[in-house]
């Protein structure tokens, strides 16, 4: 069996003496550069990387891929990896709690008045009472968190540390830890959106999915609530969003992600004040890598051995 590890910027090759050690009948490398992918993938049993259309289409031995991301739609938006028979499996959980971490940091950066306390020290400006004034705390607050997966459960987990109340919606609602208030399936939606006073997207861009949270859901939002996305572009309208924003229709937005990436300079969501921007970002973590590869060599043992299913084995058709 040979093994090809993909360009990537984690240091995923550092995979390959465990694995080497564990199987060492199994041949394994790691490819660098993108413009030799293509030809590498053409002996590959096993890929751990991101690939394109046409290097899929070339690699005909292939009968399983790794994703190093949480989200799989890339992958999925190959029709003939969609359609066939090579195993796809994600990295879920892997980025639980740096995209937690993260969308509760986008939250304080404005309730907290740390965006504009950055602007006046750039100014050399004093604006303490200014600023002060309009601070607010979490506490007594909603939180709803649209998506209870692994991210919405270690946001909800994190977040509830703050005093305040949580709700949540989730395709496939599971067990409610006790301190949410109420998890529902997607009927929920409308009444956590107008609840809500912080709203945390973290659903995977999936059918029936994408603009879920378009111009009907951001007018059912109060006018002083925050809107936070951290799963995947298009699962939030932006032009609906831009136009929420710009009305005062909600009060606050920050997006890590975007329908488009990078995002084009032209794009009028550059210029709006009250929107936080992080260029898909959110998922760094200092264990992301050691995390993915935690993954994939529990997988490669899976693989060897005939254990089905592999971890975070994706269904094709649900998408996640």
């Amino acid at each position: 069996m040979r093994i090809l590890i993909g360009p990537n910027s984690y240091g995923l090759e550092a995979v390959i003496p465990t694995i080497q050690s564990r199987h060492p009948n199994v041949e394994i490398e790691a490819c660098s550069d993108r413009a030799r992918l293509a030809d590498a993938l053409r002996e590959a049993d096993v890929y751990l990387g991101w690939l394109s259309r046409d290097a899929f289409l070339g690699a005909e031995k292939l009968k399983w891929i790794q994703s190093p991301s949480t989200g799989v739609d890339s992958f999925l938006r190959i029709p003939e990896l969609r359609d066939g028979d090579v195993l796809l499996t994600g990295a879920k959980g892997t980025h639980a709690a740096c995209l937690a971490e993260s969308a509760i940091a986008m939250i304080l950066a404005f309730t907290r008045g740390i965006r504009t306390f950055i602007d006046h020290q750039n100014r050399k400006a004093w604006a303490s009472r200014t600023v002060r004034n309009a601070l607010v705390e979490l506490t007594g607050s909603t939180v709803g968190i649209v998506g209870f997966g692994t991210v919405g459960q270690a946001t909800a987990a994190r977040v509830q540390a703050f005093g305040t109340r949580i709700l949540a919606t989730d395709a496939f609602p599971g067990n409610k830890p006790d301190y949410v208030d109420r998890l529902t399936g997607p009927e929920g939606l409308r009444d956590l959106l107008a609840e809500s006073d912080y709203v945390v997207v973290t659903v995977p861009l999936v059918e029936g999915t994408r603009h879920l949270i378009n111009a009907d859901a951001l007018a059912e939002m109060k006018s002083t609530a925050m809107l936070v996305g951290i799963s995947r572009g298009g699962v939030i309208d932006e032009g609906a969003l831009a136009g929420a924003l710009i009305s005062r229709r909600i009060a606050a937005a920050a997006l890590d992600v975007f329908e488009t990436e990078p995002l084009p300079e032209d794009s009028p969501l550059w210029s709006i004040d009250s929107l936080l921007i992080t260029p898909h970002a959110a998922g760094g973590s200092q264990l992301e890598s050691t995390h993915i590869q935690e993954i994939f060599i529990e997988n490669v043992d899976r693989f060897i051995a005939g254990t089905s299913p592999l971890r975070n084995e994706i269904n094709k058709t649900l998408g996640f």
